[in-house]
């Protein structure tokens, strides 16, 4: 039984996942600068929290630190983050999200916010009201894992 409820979760992840990802946060930024995608929008969004080590972005993107690089390079030339040597070991760099990388965040989160609004028009207040109290209790419980 136990296995049956974890085979269901993990389908049930699997396709949620791909219809969140595909369906509700698919953006069209068009007019901002740069090609920024969902990951880019990630980091910069870790970033708003303060500085942190590539290795721990890494971590939380659950990619390889040799993969960051292009995403990281990205945001360099759009001036959106800064790379700065950690003062207490210079083997270690962080990651800051610049004054224009907040702007250009905020006017991401302004198209993608505007983008699903959209895209939940078509649901009733009642299943807009269930999409929230699933999403609320699904981050709650990945807090927990």
């Amino acid at each position: 039984m136990e296995k049956k409820i974890t085979d269901d979760l993990a389908e049930n992840l699997f396709s949620t996942f791909y219809v969140i990802h595909k369906k509700l946060m698919s953006m069209n930024l068009q007019g901002l600068p740069g090609n920024l995608s969902r990951l880019n929008m990630a980091i910069m969004g870790m970033l708003g929290e303060g500085s942190l080590p590539v290795s721990e972005i890494a971590r939380r993107l659950a990619m390889p630190k040799p993969q960051m690089t292009h995403l990281l390079d990205q945001l360099v030339e759009l001036n959106a983050i800064e790379r700065r040597p950690d003062v207490k070991d210079r083997r270690v760099t962080n990651i800051l999200l610049t004054d224009r990388g907040r702007i250009v965040f905020d006017e991401c989160k302004k198209v993608a916010r505007r983008n699903m609004n959209k895209k939940l028009s078509c649901l009733t207040p009642d299943e807009r009201e269930d999409l929230l109290s699933a999403l609320e209790k699904l981050k709650d419980i990945g807090s927990k894992l």
